[in-house]
């Protein structure tokens, strides 16, 4: 735990306590975790630094002797409790469950390329509904919850944060509480992956200015940027080859930083309070870029694991601690 200390006074208020984590995909037990942060570590506010969505749908093709699914390349026949548990343990691994019959997967597979995009998002955004009905039932009136997209995340998810009650949207806005205020871009640079939201580091550095002149004092400024600051140690990857392979260094990948220019150019300019990231799921840690506190949990998500970070703001001073549930 770090104490890092801008210039000037640090406020009369009361402390607030923020509770971050970011890159769940899909996972339905860390977002029931991540909700829970709230009373578990008496945090008044919440922030989902993106990646919130899964990316494989399982089909559960319902035949005469039951259910039939492929799961970790073990294939089951299930039906009634044992149905349940399935679906739930695929959800809890970051995928989705989907009953159908032996037509409708025929009738999914014959889809372009297009359809079956849309036909995804049919089915993820149902789940996601779901969470957002959840945080309405967990959350409290005192609690704020900032939930955003992150570039590997679809399209839909933007409409549904927008119509959840409880959960707030802050993409590329900014956002108040407390004494703080808080800007937000889900967006990262071009990656080899092609994913839904990626900006060249021109448009992306534009995107980050034009919140950031919005914002107020600096000294009192989040930014939560889904992608971290190039070469900071909290973007720290595998490289890839033509291919998407990893390159190997002797017997171990090769580790280069892969973050953005744009989002480490902006932290230098504009040097807010606090700096959150998410991305690079291998690279937890902290560091500081000048006067800013920057920040990446890492993410775990497969092992069931939150990865995640406990911060108190007062005034122009900032702890934190990492934790993990």
């Amino acid at each position: 735990m770090g104490l890092f200390k801008r210039k000037g006074k640090g406020g009369g208020n009361a402390a607030t306590r923020l509770y971050y984590a970011s890159d769940i995909h899909g996972s339905g037990v860390l977002w029931r975790k991540f909700l829970n942060a709230a009373s578990a570590y008496r945090a008044q506010v919440l922030v989902m630094g993106g990646d919130v969505t899964g990316k494989v749908v399982v089909p559960l093709v319902e035949r005469e002797d039951g259910f039939h699914v492929d799961l970790f390349g073990e294939r089951s026949v299930v039906r009634g409790e044992e149905l349940e548990r399935m679906e739930q343990k695929i959800r809890d691994n970051g995928m989705y469950p989907h009953r159908m019959t032996a037509a409708d997967v025929e009738r999914v597979a014959a889809l372009s390329e297009a359809e079956r995009e849309e036909w995804f998002g049919d089915v993820m955004r149902r789940t996601f509904d779901g969470w957002l009905a959840m945080a309405d039932e967990r959350l409290d009136a005192d609690t704020r919850c900032f939930v955003m997209p992150g570039n590997d995340d679809p399209p839909g998810v933007d409409r549904s944060i927008e119509a959840a009650r409880k959960v707030e949207a802050c993409d590329d806005r900014v956002v108040a509480f407390g004494d703080h205020t808080m800007i937000s871009l889900g967006y990262a640079n071009e990656t080899p992956f092609d994913s839904p939201r990626e900006l060249p580091e021109e448009q992306l550095f534009e995107r980050i200015c034009a919140l950031a002149d919005e914002a107020g004092p600096m000294e009192r400024c989040i930014f939560n940027l889904h992608v971290p600051p190039y070469d900071s140690q909290l973007d720290t990857a595998p490289a890839l080859d033509e291919n998407l392979a990893v390159v190997m260094s002797g017997s171990a990948p090769k580790m280069v930083p892969v973050g953005s220019r744009a989002v480490r150019e902006a932290i230098e300019r504009y040097q807010p309070l606090l700096s959150l990231h998410g991305h690079v799921h291998e690279s937890p840690g902290a560091t500081r870029i000048g006067r800013t506190l920057s920040i990446n949990p890492g993410s775990d998500y497969h092992t069931g694991r939150i990865s995640g970070c406990l911060i108190a703001l007062k005034g122009d001073t900032v702890r934190h601690q990492f934790v993990t549930g």
